[in-house]
């Protein structure tokens, strides 16, 4: 009989015959072996270092700050607060960066390091323009994101941070 064997004969201890493969099950069955022995050639075959606590913290700082400037920029187009809307555009697109920067420092992107850099750096002429035109909630958030734009890029060109990050002198890639 060639009728396949049913669960309760494979348990039973009767012999059930194999079945063959087909050509693309055997082409699936033989990538899935080899995906499994081969490591990614895209991934370092050192393993990442564990993540600062400075970097924890950071990456909490700038998706919070993102989630703040995007309530603050949109209070200001619902003409809930005060101040030019061109600067609550700015204000709303700086908070995706910032979400977008959170999620990088998080999870250690190569990108975050250099991005978060750059945008901090920039964000304290935002944090300026803040204070001066802003209103009482923009002199608040103003001075918070001239403080991080100071601190934050300083903190991420230390050694640890660097290294986590894939920039370090000891990295396997600068």
């Amino acid at each position: 009989m060639s009728e396949a064997c049913a669960p309760a004969d494979a348990r039973s201890g009767m012999h059930c015959p194999r079945r063959v493969l087909n050509g693309y099950e055997t082409q699936f069955a033989n990538r899935l072996i080899t995906a499994t022995m081969n490591p990614d050639p895209l991934q370092s075959s050192t393993p990442k270092p564990r993540r600062p606590l400075g970097v924890t913290i950071v990456a909490i700082v700038a998706a919070a700050g993102g989630l703040l400037s995007l309530f603050g920029g949109a209070s200001r187009l619902a003409g809930m607060g005060t101040g030019p809307v061109e600067l609550a555009y700015i204000v709303i697109i700086f908070g995706i960066l910032g979400l977008a920067l959170g999620a990088g420092f998080f999870t250690g992107a190569r990108w975050a390091w250099m991005a978060g850099i750059i945008i901090y750096i920039i964000s304290i002429g935002l944090g300026i323009a803040e204070i001066i035109y802003g209103g009482n909630i923009g002199l608040v958030g103003g001075i918070i994101r001239t403080i991080a734009g100071i601190v934050i890029p300083v903190y991420l060109t230390r050694p640890g941070p660097k290294s986590f990050f894939g920039k370090g002198a000891n990295s396997p890639s600068k």
